[in-house]
């Protein structure tokens, strides 16, 4: 295997026609959905023991010899489902969105939380674990695609060219000479081209011309919102523990934050955490300090038609609370606190505890 090379997970395609068709790996991906929504919660080894079985009863899926993970790693690189380190499998808040509106027939919206959720897969991927590259592999496929929105992607290009790319050098040397044939390559692999590329062009997240790949026409313009503005740097990372300060640095370059509100939040907080107005820390222009802190993260945004930069989406937090939200290992108490103070405005939103838990990948 090599670990540089952008990778396939499972063995297949996630979805192989139009959302809402009933085509074989629609139908497995949807009911692997369902299985797990019914358990909740479910181990790796119970899932391996009983998903042939509940795919026997629920759908026409003939067995087969195929590796049980198989079924979930694909919905895993996607970001639908999440695992705990102890190997306990359920859907993320992304995966419930999903499904629930995927129940509903609203596949135009279903499409947006697929594009949305590819923009956070990375390698290294707990479903593609031992690649050794850290990237975006999916922020940097749109955003070429963005900037060759007249002429297109190749096949060739996309098969034996950009997934061996590596590097932020790499991706300089395309944009200065629109090649990167020089990369260093190794045996020929079409798995992602097959599965992923084509998985995407099934459920008219792309569309194809000749040997050229487009982005949908209906997803112009939210890609336009996702990649236009998005630095290079914002394609690659160097330390998985800085994922979660990328994705506020990519918000704040997607999304304009008006900085009135956080002063206006400040102001009807009194200048207190909101926690306690016993956390006092020092005067800052002759007031208790504190720091402005948004509830649902900005990064979320592309999730939610409602404006989450929102003086009502923001509290005061004090230094050590808002590390604490931020860096905390068990950030479910702190979290729980929060909401309990702005719940009308949660529950109005349409937000729960449990979709702030997972939010902030609470385990």
């Amino acid at each position: 295997m090599n670990h540089y090379r952008w990778q396939a997970p499972g063995n297949g395609k996630i979805f192989d026609k139009p959302l809402g068709e009933a085509s074989y790996m629609n139908t497995r991906s949807i009911s692997v959905l369902h299985y797990i929504a019914e358990q909740k919660k479910v181990s790796q080894a119970q899932f391996e023991r009983e998903i042939k079985e509940y795919l026997a009863l629920h759908t026409e899926y003939e067995p087969n010899d195929s590796t049980p993970a198989h079924f979930f790693r694909p919905l895993l690189f996607l970001g639908f489902l999440k695992m705990s380190t102890n190997k306990v499998i359920e859907l993320s808040l992304e995966g419930e969105k999903f499904l629930h509106f995927y129940e509903r027939g609203e596949y135009t919206k279903c499409k947006k939380y697929i594009l949305n959720q590819l923009d956070n897969s990375t390698y290294p991927n707990i479903a593609t674990k031992e690649i050794k590259l850290q990237i975006f592999p999916f922020r940097i496929l749109f955003k070429l695609l963005l900037l060759e929105k007249e002429r297109g992607l190749s096949k060739e290009f996309i098969k034996e060219q950009l997934i061996y790319l590596r590097e932020s050098d790499d991706l300089a040397l395309y944009m200065k000479t629109k090649d990167i044939q020089k990369i260093k390559k190794d045996k020929e692999y079409d798995k992602f081209y097959t599965w992923v590329v084509n998985s995407l062009l099934n459920i008219e997240i792309l569309s194809k011309r000749g040997n050229y790949y487009f982005i949908a026409e209906d997803l112009v313009e939210e890609v336009e919102i996702l990649y236009a503005n998005i630095s290079f740097d914002a394609l690659f990372f160097h330390d998985e523990t800085l994922l979660c300060q990328l994705d506020k640095k990519v918000a704040q370059e997607r999304y304009k934050r008006d900085a009135r509100l956080i002063a206006e939040a400040k102001e009807r907080d009194g200048f207190y955490c909101v926690l306690s107005k016993e956390h006092k820390t020092f005067l800052s222009k002759g007031q208790n300090y504190v720091e402005g802190h948004h509830i649902i993260p900005m990064f979320q945004q592309k999730n939610y038609l409602f404006n989450l930069d929102d003086v009502d989406n923001i509290i005061s937090l004090c230094p050590n609370c808002h590390r604490e939200i931020h860096s905390s290992d068990d950030k479910k108490d702190i979290l729980t606190q929060v909401y309990k103070k702005n719940q009308r405005y949660m529950k109005n939103n349409g937000v729960s505890v449990d979709d702030l838990y997972k939010m902030y990948l609470c385990s």
